[in-house]
């Protein structure tokens, strides 16, 4: 039996952490860590409390990431990394825990309403993007996490108003199958074109693939005839077509990336995005032929890679090979890989069956998949916190079947 979710004085505190938790996600690192950290000692307390923790542990969403990060665990006993890397690597990949016990644990009204929260933060957030492509934002250290950010926040911003575009999208769709007032409806598509804006103006790809791939899975969620699916995918395809033709910065930036893999040379000299990712994947796939059942162990990869780049200083100073499904299987071998994809099976399997209540925790699901072929979504944590943050709340959020009105 799946434990109840809090209630009580649990239940207010899960949602007076709802509002500021949601705009968390696009504030400095501090606040989301500080933000994710919150509510999963919250569900945790509540789960202890309420002597629920023991049933949490027997529910597959819980039980299946943790076989996963114990395997991780275990390939420490061959390792070569240094003690630290090894804690490090411990800590971030046993982060995901909570995700499961916020889950579980916060009630579906407060996960709603941080959901609702999170969409208005993006359309803020894309509002701040087209001021500042139009050059009207002031310089301020208030954007530096947003309009203003750089490096792997920047990357992280344009999956956010992806995530967020579509939010506001089903939440638009979840009002007018509710009769609410068409101004209601009205303000969520308004906030959803707005966000989708600050993604095209912005020039980070990760988000820009990302937005037509959530509608793609969205479209196919809530039209699950295959006449009506198609049609809609049809007008998705069509709708796609005509931004890419209008959006000069989108088709420049894939230009660029295109440009950069005809380039590149294999055992050249690399400087290149795309490049270097190509050359990382290389170096990579290496060191799984060589361990591929059990990897390396937790932590190698950075050692190893050090001793095998070669290719120009950007290439050999990288920390990670940005792919999540490559560091894991580097480090923990296919045996730790096909953990890692049953849990974001189960999880996507999930949210397809609760149906339209499970459609929010179906998109960042996707997006965290699809992310991770680009970036390190777990190990990294200025892109695991705010994904880990909002999978926990979208599924509690459907996990009751029933909407907040």
């Amino acid at each position: 039996m799946m434990p109840r979710a809090a209630t009580g004085s649990s239940a207010q505190a899960f949602a007076w952490l709802a509002v500021p938790v949601a705009w968390a996600v696009y504030l400095p690192l501090g606040a989301k860590y500080s933000g994710y950290l919150a509510c999963g000692l919250l569900a945790a307390l509540w789960l202890k409390r309420s002597e629920q923790l023991a049933a949490a542990f027997r529910q597959p969403a819980l039980w299946m990431p943790a076989v996963a990060w114990l395997m991780l665990l275990a390939t420490a006993a061959w390792t070569t990394a240094p003690p630290a890397d090894v804690a490090s690597h411990i800590w971030h990949y046993g982060r995901a825990l909570f995700v499961p016990l916020v889950a579980m644990a916060c009630p579906a009204a407060a996960a709603q309403r941080a959901l609702r929260h999170f969409a208005i933060a993006s359309a803020v957030v894309g509002g701040l993007v087209a001021l500042d492509a139009m050059h009207l934002l002031p310089a301020s250290r208030l954007w530096s996490s947003t309009a203003g950010a750089n490096g792997n926040q920047r990357i992280v911003t344009s999956l956010l108003l992806a995530l967020g575009a579509v939010l506001a999208l089903i939440e638009a769709a979840q009002l007018g199958n509710a009769g609410r007032s068409p101004s209601h409806r009205a303000a969520w598509l308004l906030a959803a074109l707005v966000a989708a804006l600050g993604l095209a103006l912005q020039d980070r790809r990760t988000g820009m693939l990302a937005l037509p791939l959530l509608l793609a899975v969205l479209v196919v969620a809530r039209q699950r005839s295959g006449w009506r699916s198609g049609a809609l995918l049809a007008a998705l395809v069509a709708l796609a077509a005509i931004t890419w033709h209008q959006a000069d910065g989108v088709r420049a930036r894939f230009a660029e990336g295109l440009a950069e893999l005809h380039a590149y040379e294999p055992g050249a000299a690399v400087a290149t995005s795309w490049g270097m990712r190509l050359r990382m994947a290389e170096v990579t796939l290496e060191m799984v032929r060589e361990k591929p059942a059990l990897g390396h162990g937790i932590g190698s990869w950075l050692g190893e890679w050090r001793q095998r780049a070669h290719g120009g200083h950007l290439l050999e100073e990288q920390l990670t090979p940005h792919n999540e499904y490559l560091l894991i299987a580097a480090q923990a071998g296919l045996v730790g890989l096909s953990l890692w994809l049953a849990v974001l099976a189960a999880a996507l399997a999930s949210a397809w069956r609760s149906g339209q209540q499970g459609n929010p925790a179906l998109m960042v699901w996707t997006a965290i998949a699809w992310a991770a072929l680009f970036n390190v979504v777990l190990r990294d944590a200025t892109m695991a916190m705010p994904l880990l943050l909002l999978a926990g709340l979208a599924m509690a959020a459907g996990r009751d079947g029933v909407r907040d009105p």
